[in-house]
């Protein structure tokens, strides 16, 4: 059995310290999660290194294309968001050009393919989306979406998710839960993106005293997009349902033909940012950068590698903001010598060069969780802790409600003119009682 890592700043935790920073985090005024593609893995998603493992395998002769034509190094294993951008760029230049672009079309068309692929899931929460509450393999987002948003005091706003992954799994996780989700598109049977949706929330009008206070609604920022994202022909984005997107990703998978791709809205590169698309990335980015800047919030990070620098660049300008309170989940941390293994990276940049530069910076908003199976997304889900029966705002108001009864209750039945006249009501116990109420106020 392994041992248990957590480190704060430059500070290890035990199991029991890291436990009680866990749950005062998330009780914090705002709370919210980025998760990345390790997150979605046992799901039946995929990481970047099972994505190349596809490529090479099934899309070996486009892989050698484009290592071939300088896409790639010899060895290299890139960015497959940043890959794509470079072959838009030059199927657009080839275009004006008029070369030949048969190469260049088929090495995106695997791409595509494969990243389509690693963002699919289980088929059987696509063919029955109403019933992923009884998925299995859904249980761990279903868990982290219930005691986020349970775990929400009375008139905190509701909880975020942030991810880079353009799977459903949180959209599916909401929704078996009955709470509405909000992803910054709205409508009915026209769900364009509007970004207002974001500044409303949910109540029940018909509640009363404390039932007025809870949790209805998931805000979702989709940094990447979505598999459910595509143009609604007059230049904007609509969201298409999942039973009508499933067909399209279908047709496309088993097609050779790269004029088949439905246009999904999934790949924020440059050349699709001076597009229409630009206004929804730029949108979402813009959110995710006011969550990080709003006093007294806590993001938790799961599945997440560091390997976006826009991302990395907004979290760590966001640690700027003394109230913030980072907690990583990282399953590859040294649990030995964790700060002299990192400082021995020599000049080269790697992926998470930033990461590296964060954990060396020992910050104490930096709560790392990590090494094995412990930085895992089951692991995050298992740590959170269950939302308790009473918040401790009304266990305080009741416990204050109790203190003020028997003041009173001393001062009316005790006469001015004589302390003896109840034994048991003594001036100790009176200022004891106004102590207790002092301590609570």
């Amino acid at each position: 059995m392994e041992n248990f890592f957590a480190i704060r700043g430059s500070r290890p935790l035990s199991e029991e310290e890291f436990r009680a920073h866990l749950a005062l985090a998330i009780r914090l005024e705002n709370v919210g999660a980025l998760l990345g593609a390790g997150a979605s893995k046992g799901v039946g998603g995929m990481v970047m290194a099972d994505v190349w493992s596809l490529l090479e395998t099934e899309y070996a002769d486009q892989v050698k294309f484009l290592r071939d034509n300088n896409f790639l190094g010899a060895q290299e294993k890139g960015n497959i968001e940043i890959l794509l951008d470079k072959l838009e760029i030059a199927c657009l230049d080839g275009i004006r050009t008029k070369a030949d672009l048969a190469g260049i079309l088929a090495a995106r068309h695997a791409l595509r393919k494969a990243v389509l692929r690693a963002a699919l899931l289980e088929d059987a929460l696509w063919q029955s989306p109403d019933q992923a509450i009884l998925n299995p393999k859904l249980t761990s987002h279903i868990r982290l979406v219930s005691r986020l948003a349970g775990n929400r005091q009375p008139g905190q706003a509701a909880p975020w998710a942030f991810t880079t992954n353009y799977d459903l799994a949180l959209e599916w996780s909401a929704e078996a839960l009955g709470l509405h989700c909000i992803n910054g598109f709205s409508g009915t049977h026209d769900r364009a993106f509007r970004p207002s949706s974001f500044d409303l929330g949910m109540r029940n009008i018909q509640a009363r005293g404390e039932a007025r206070f809870g949790t209805y609604n998931l805000y979702l920022g989709k940094l990447h997009g979505s598999l459910t994202w595509a143009p609604n022909g007059s230049g904007g984005i609509c969201e298409i349902p999942c039973r009508s997107a499933k067909p399209l990703i279908d047709k496309f998978l088993a097609s050779d033909k790269p004029e088949d791709w439905p246009g999904l809205m999934i790949f924020p590169g440059a050349s699709k940012f001076v597009q229409t698309t630009a206004f929804v990335y730029g949108e979402v980015i813009r959110r995710f950068t006011e969550f990080l800047s709003r006093p007294n919030t806590c993001l938790i990070v799961n599945g997440y590698g560091f390997t976006d620098d826009h991302v990395n660049r907004l979290i760590v300008s966001a640690l700027q903001n003394p109230t913030l309170q980072l907690v990583i989940y990282l399953p590859e941390i040294d649990r030995m010598g964790i700060f002299a293994s990192l400082a021995a990276t020599g000049d080269a940049v790697e992926p998470n060069d930033q990461l590296k530069r964060l954990l060396l910076a020992q910050l104490p908003q930096v709560t790392v969780r990590g090494f094995g199976s412990g930085g895992f997304f089951d692991s995050l889900t298992n740590d959170l802790p269950e939302p308790a029966m009473l918040d401790d705002t009304s266990e305080r108001a009741r416990e204050l409600e109790r203190l003020l009864k028997q003041a009173t209750s001393i001062a009316v039945s005790k006469p001015a003119t004589s302390a003896e006249a109840v034994p048991d009501a003594t001036p100790t116990e009176t200022t004891e009682a106004a102590q207790s109420i002092e301590d609570l106020l």
